[in-house]
């Protein structure tokens, strides 16, 4: 993946298969199935599942809405 779905950045790494992180707005990822979810990394290292109110992963071009699970 090049770049970050969440904020559009093109600072990301990948750290498992199918996982990624982006450097620039500190959210992980993970792609599989034809759908990407987008996780938030909480000061201790854990992370919490986003909803994201959006397009199409392949269509966001701005940040989306988002609200944190639970």
């Amino acid at each position: 993946m090049n770049s970050c779905p969440f904020c559009g950045a093109r600072e990301v790494g990948r750290i498992g298969r199918e996982r990624y992180y982006c450097r620039d707005c500190c959210h992980e990822w993970t792609k599989g199935g034809g759908e990407v979810k987008i996780y938030e990394v909480m000061s201790d290292g854990s992370v919490e599942p986003l909803i994201t109110e959006c397009e199409p992963i392949s269509r966001v071009v701005s940040r989306p809405e988002v609200r944190r699970a639970g």
